[in-house]
């Protein structure tokens, strides 16, 4: 089955999770959501992948799909986010995909999420780094990829055939 994985990565987590899926997939194409708009047209099989950053995804991941809306109903589409609050995916989700999308995808999954500091910019990285003192302060793990989620996602894919 003809697979395409297209993301969208601002610190590059995504991009390291959308891979670790091609290398699972075998022979998936791989495509960055920031350097364009890939043709859907010659697959079957359409992963799209994204970060959240304060409950909104990756804005390229965003607009891909609703521009693809009309064109993702007719593929076997699966979903997945990059969150430091992997429990969260379905709420996620619902909030930034449209729900006729969101409703026939075949898989849809969050891969937890990764907070570098040195990777932040701005006020964002001032407020997280209080938020990981804290956490650290009370014990809390910091947030981190889950690869069997990966794996288990990939699992659930080739089943599709």
């Amino acid at each position: 089955m003809k697979t395409l994985i297209a993301y969208a990565s601002k610190t590059g987590t995504t991009e390291r999770c959308a891979r670790e899926l091609a290398a699972q997939l075998n022979g998936a194409d791989v495509f960055d959501l920031r350097s364009g708009s890939p043709d859907l047209s010659g697959y079957e099989l359409v992963i799209i992948g994204g970060g959240i950053r304060a409950g909104m995804l990756d804005k390229p991941a965003k607009k891909y799909i609703k521009i693809n809306t009309e064109l993702l109903k007719t593929k076997k589409v699966a979903l997945f986010v990059c969150s430091a609050d992997a429990e969260r995916a379905d709420e996620f989700l619902k909030a930034n995909v449209p729900a006729e999308v969101l409703t026939a995808a075949v898989c849809a999954e969050s891969f937890g999420g990764e907070m570098d500091i040195n990777k932040q910019k701005g006020l964002f990285k001032f407020f997280l780094k209080k938020m990981l003192a804290a956490s650290e302060k009370k014990g809390n793990p910091l947030p981190r990829v889950l690869p069997e989620r990966i794996e288990s996602f990939a699992e659930k894919l080739k089943r599709l055939g």
